[in-house]
Formats: C-alpha cells, sequence, structure tokens
C-alpha cells in the first residue's frame, strides 16, 4: 500500500456515526492520554474526591498528612510510535497481515496526534532499528510516518525490541506516550518494556490473526519459521497434535499479555484484517473512566524489573 492510500484510509475510516478518525478518534486519544503531557506546579494537602494517583508520597511522609500533586498541562505532548516490522508481522495465510493492520492503526494514532498539536515520532524495528522519525510536529507529520510505513523494507530477520525501546528511551527527554505495535511472538520484551515505563506511559497493541492459534487439518505440514529459517514438520492430520498447538499458543498470548501488564505497560489487542479504529476508541475510552485510574493507583508499587 503507498503511503497516500495509507494516509487516506487512515483519515477517513468511520469511528461513530458523527464523525471520523481526524476529528472523534482525536478527542479520544486527548482524554485518554491527558495526564502524560503535565509538569508538576505545587502540592497541596489532599481533599476528599483528589485522585489518590496524584498523591505526593514524600510531601506526605515528611508533614505527616496526606498531599497531592497538582500539575499544569503541558500545550502539547509527545507520542512516539514503535511498529514491529519483523518477518512475521508481514505474514498471514488469508486476508491482510498483522503489519498492514499495524501500519493503518499507527496512520490512524498519528493523524489524531497530530490533530491536537502534539509531537510525533516513529521507530521502526526487526532486530534492530530500520527506521526512526524523531518526534516533531506539524500537519506534514502524518504522511512521513505513512511514507516510512509503506517503503521501509526489513533487512533483520528476527525480533528485537531492545535496541528501538533503548533508542526511546533516550529520544524521549520528558514523559511521553509510547505506542508499542507488534504480534509480540518473539524477542524478549518485558525487560526493555519496564525500563521505558518507569519512565513513560507506554501501551502495547498485540497484533493477531483469525488462525494463530489452530493449525488447518491438512495431514503433514512443512512449517518454516519466518524469524530463524527453520524447518519443522507437523502432522495436523492427527487431532492431539492440533490440540497441543491450540494449548500451547493460548498459553503463550496469556503469558505475554501478563508480562505485559506486569511492568506497567497497558495492552489492547488489533485483529488483522480489522478496522484498528474502533479498537483503539474502545481502548481510550476505558482509560478515560475513573475505574481505570484508581485500579493503576492499587496496581501502583515499586517493581523489579529483569535486567
Amino acid at each position: 500500500m503507498q503511503a497516500s492510500q495509507l494516509l487516506a484510509q487512515a483519515q477517513r475510516v468511520r469511528l461513530t456515526p458523527c464523525g471520523t478518525a481526524a476529528a472523534a478518534l482525536a478527542g479520544s486519544y486527548r482524554s485518554a492520554f491527558r495526564g502524560s503531557g503535565m509538569e508538576y506546579e505545587e502540592s497541596r494537602e489532599y481533599a476528599p474526591g483528589d485522585d489518590v494517583s496524584a498523591m505526593d508520597w514524600k510531601a506526605t511522609a515528611r508533614l505527616g498528612r496526606p498531599f497531592v500533586k497538582r500539575l499544569r498541562e503541558e500545550r502539547s505532548r509527545t507520542f512516539l510510535l514503535a511498529v514491529d516490522i519483523s518477518p512475521s508481522m508481514a505474514f498471514a495465510a488469508a486476508g491482510p497481515s498483522p503489519y498492514e493492520t499495524a501500519a493503518l492503526a499507527a496512520v490512524t494514532l498519528a493523524v489524531s496526534a497530530a490533530a491536537n498539536r502534539d509531537r510525533v515520532g516513529l521507530v521502526l524495528f526487526s532486530d534492530r532499528v530500520e527506521a526512526f522519525l524523531p518526534p516533531t510536529a506539524g500537519p506534514a507529520v502524518p504522511f512521513a510516518v505513512a511514507r516510512a510505513l509503506a517503503e521501509t523494507r526489513p533487512t533483520g530477520r528476527g525480533t528485537d525490541p531492545a535496541p528501538a525501546l533503548a533508542l526511546a528511551g533516550v529520544a524521549l527527554a520528558h514523559r511521553a506516550v509510547v505506542f508499542v505495535l507488534s504480534d509480540f511472538l518473539a524477542g524478549a520484551w518485558s525487560a526493555p518494556l519496564g525500563r521505558l515505563a518507569a519512565q513513560h506511559d507506554v501501551a502495547a497493541a498485540v497484533l493477531t490473526t483469525p488462525d494463530d492459534r489452530a493449525l488447518p487439518p491438512a495431514g503433514l505440514l512443512t512449517a518454516t519459521d519466518l524469524e530463524t529459517g527453520g524447518l519443522a514438520v507437523i502432522d495436523c492430520g492427527n487431532p492431539a497434535v492440533r490440540a497441543r498447538y491450540a494449548g500451547a499458543r493460548a498459553a503463550r498470548r496469556s503469558q505475554t499479555m501478563a508480562s505485559l501488564s506486569a511492568v506497567g505497560v497497558d495492552v489492547l489487542t488489533l485483529a488483522a484484517g480489522l478496522p484498528p479504529a474502533p479498537a483503539l476508541q474502545a481502548f481510550f475510552r476505558r482509560r478515560t473512566h475513573p475505574a481505570y485510574h484508581s485500579g493503576r493507583a492499587r496496581r501502583a508499587r515499586p517493581a523489579s524489573i529483569p535486567a
């Protein structure tokens, strides 16, 4: 898909009966990430109804009574998109690939961020950094993002998010929103994502395909690992083999979701082949619900991030 087609599709996909991606999602995005573009102004004594996630624990401990931080919203935020372009993202037995859906989601997010005059950056990665656009603002940014997504061809064969996420940590001088889009099928994610989430608001979109948990009943099948090149012969005609495969894939997906949440990353699922905008808007609505923030505050505690 060409950059112009990708951008046009992101701008016209409908989110609500009376809005387009450029308008409806932009408002949802701004509300969902309103706390990520904030600067500390002062502390004041806690009053009933204050958000407990704003507690100033140092002042509370020093003065012996609860205090909360008062924040001032910045005029703009920084938003970084990190998109996995490893070979596994390009495969689909039928219909659009996970990468095509991830690219459309990324451009849709870029359109929304640009509509709010936020700075938008992009890093594409496989087992290395494949392309990097430093965060910048302006109406031309969504097209630049779409062009990089449409024209970059990966040179790496595997998945290693560490270099890209380390680059994000260096490139982002202040607290930012980082949106990671990947199938999360390979690579070590917990440590680099945990380090990034300690400094930034990190969300992970897990790309799935309808057939990623089931083998077809097709007899003997030679399968190739797209990232390692390894070959395996699978007896797909054996119901027990298909059941073990489905169980292993379901367990791995559950483990991935749990490990991402454990290091402070907000998680959503995007199904390949389906328009990503409704799932993104539902994700943003969930983030604006009071129960979401109180739940995050209850779970917030010092965590040990694996090296």
